[in-house]
């Protein structure tokens, strides 16, 4: 949070004295570092406590007797947005982002300022309702005051461009170009895209955004703005504009209006120019609490088991664009929030994305030799307790990983498997043996993710013949179905489906039309018990294990996102796409 003025006593009485999250110590630690550093106590309490800001923010509303908003793009109406002009909204950081009725929602840095309230009053003519946010969200709700954004991009990427030739290619207005380039990144920003991809052909230069996983085509530029839209972008990411036959790699930050995005740039040549893609990594989107992913209670119960114990390896498995470095960073918050500071925990990434409070994270880099294995090496002489590894790719970081999960520690990583059982197979392949897996592996969790309904426009349907059909056509039809029953998703009837809705987005403004906002994780939770370990050890095949597992229970990922599109956050067509 930003310069959120609180009197350091009244949050020493809240958080220490009368809920108690935060120790004495601690706190006097916290508060002293704020002052070395010049930095809001928030700041340095959510670091020393390791606890959640969403939390902490939560209860200094409540004492302030108002409500915390963790405010997201899709959350601001435009008919509230529009009753108040840009220039005030930024000035006193506010954003209106509901109406109802004769009651105005407005998102305030401070909802104890009784002036601003009053004066946000006299401008709309309606009763105001102050939540508390945190600075982040409401300049990136902010965003939205840009609703000629898209015309202005257009405009800016096409003035001046009909006087150009190709001999003029490079000598392109300046200008024209900077302006492209930060109304992309605003668009991307407000759209909430993951990625931005700029691909050359022969005619045209295609902007493309990926929101909640699916790609979408923007816009276009003529191909002869491509060569000096790259340039900026590679200066921009400390990347070599007179290198253009071999992949670069790079990365900046972006200011946007005063909400600031990180971006991880990667270039490669292709027949028509380099194609770049941008990596969008906000902060205050990746850092959720791990009750956030979408797990079920029972599947949350068997994570947090898993996570908690003093050591074993835990693997997070799923294809590039999972959200498997999400599930990795929600662990190692609840780990430094259970295990408070007892622990010593470290990472090897590649690359390090976002920054965790009090924990150790180091790098790869391939240029000093510092690899997954080598890093992971050096991490087990610095006394630890928990060691996540961003991949486990070769024999080496495999061997090691085990034997430091066999040794006392809790090991987190991630390795590409289709499913769950599939990561037992993976690792006896790169060369681990058999009576060192069985007794390391704890907890494999597979995922995906799935767009969810908006909720702005979520309406109920009947299933559609086709759903149904694609559903009763499966192998694991009956089992699927008496899974729901347990779980009390479906009725217990003879016919499984009988009566049965789902759920579907009409399509309105806060999705721009698509029906979906965001995204929900699908899970699949393969446990190691005794008889698994028994198997492994066997060398039994990945396909009895499988059938073994789900005979003792486990919910494989379809089943997990057939239950969801019944409880209306996504749709059966989502859960077939990704889901085997």
């Amino acid at each position: 949070m930003a310069e959120l003025l609180i009197n350091e006593e009244e949050l020493r009485s809240l958080f220490v004295e009368n809920l108690g999250v935060i120790d004495q110590t601690d706190f006097e630690r916290a508060a002293k570092l704020a002052k070395r550093l010049r930095v809001p106590l928030m700041h340095t309490l959510v670091e020393q406590g390791r606890i959640p800001q969403v939390f902490l923010l939560d209860q200094l509303a409540r004492s302030w007797n108002v409500s915390f908003v963790d405010l997201k793009i899709g959350q601001v109406k435009s008919d509230a947005i529009n009753l108040l002009q840009e220039t005030f909204a930024r000035k006193q950081v506010l954003i209106p982002f509901e109406r109802e009725g004769t009651q105005l929602h407005v998102a305030m840095m401070d909802p104890r300022e009784l002036k601003v309230v009053n004066e946000v009053e006299r401008l709309t003519g309606l009763r105001v309702r102050p939540f508390l946010a945190t600075e982040a969200a409401i300049k990136r709700a902010q965003l939205l005051y840009r609703k000629e954004l898209r015309e202005i991009l257009d405009r800016a990427t096409t003035e001046k461009t009909t006087d150009l030739t190709p001999a003029r290619q490079q000598e392109a207005n300046e200008s024209t170009i900077v302006e492209a380039a930060q109304r992309i990144l605003l668009y991307a920003a407000v759209t909430r895209a993951s990625d931005i991809h700029i691909e050359p052909f022969e005619l045209e230069t295609v902007i493309r955004y990926r929101v909640d996983g699916v790609m979408r085509e923007v816009f276009s530029l003529a191909s002869m703005l491509h060569l000096p839209l790259v340039s900026r972008i590679k200066i921009l990411s400390g990347m070599r504009i007179d290198e253009r036959r071999i992949p670069q790699d790079g990365r900046f930050e972006a200011d946007l209006d005063g909400f600031k995005i990180d971006l991880r740039v990667a270039s490669v040549p292709t027949q028509w120019g380099e194609k770049l893609v941008l990596r969008i990594l906000s902060k205050d989107n990746v850092l959720i609490d791990l009750e956030d992913l979408g797990l079920i209670p029972s599947d949350y119960e068997i994570v947090l088991r898993n996570i908690l114990r003093p050591f074993g390896m835990v693997l997070i498995t799923g294809p590039t664009g999972s959200g498997k470095s999400t599930t990795l960073y929600a662990m190692l918050m609840r780990i430094g929030t259970e295990r408070q500071n007892i622990v010593n925990i470290s990472t090897i990434e590649e690359p390090v994305e976002y920054s965790i409070p009090r924990v150790n994270q180091t790098q790869v880099n391939h240029q000093t030799g510092v690899l997954f294995s080598t890093g992971l090496r050096a991490l087990l002489r610095q006394d630890p307790d928990v060691i996540m590894v961003g991949e486990i790719r070769d024999r080496e970081t495999a061997e090691i990983a085990v034997q430091a999960a066999l040794v006392g520690r809790l090991l987190l990583s991630t390795l590409h498997t289709n499913d769950a059982t599939g990561s037992v197979p993976r690792l006896l392949d790169i060369g681990v043996e058999p009576y060192l897996l069985s007794s390391s592996l704890s907890l494999v969790v597979a995922q995906r993710l799935v767009r969810r309904i908006c909720k702005n426009c979520r309406e109920s349907v009947p299933p559609s013949a086709r759903a149904l059909e694609s559903i009763q056509s499966r192998s694991d039809y009956s089992e699927t179905v008496a899974m729901l029953q347990r779980q009390g998703i479906l009725r217990t009837t003879h016919d499984g489906l009988s009566g049965v809705r789902l759920y579907q987005g009409k399509g309105c403004a806060q999705c721009q039309g698509s029906g979906f906002t965001g995204r929900v994780g699908l899970f699949e939770l393969f446990e190691v018990d005794e008889d698994i370990r028994d198997l492994i050890m066997q060398r039994r095949p990945a396909s009895f294990i499988r059938s073994t597992a789900i005979m003792k229970g486990m919910k494989t990922m379809f089943q997990d996102g057939l239950a969801k599109a019944f409880m209306g956050e996504t749709t059966v067509e989502e859960v077939f796409r990704v889901a085997i």
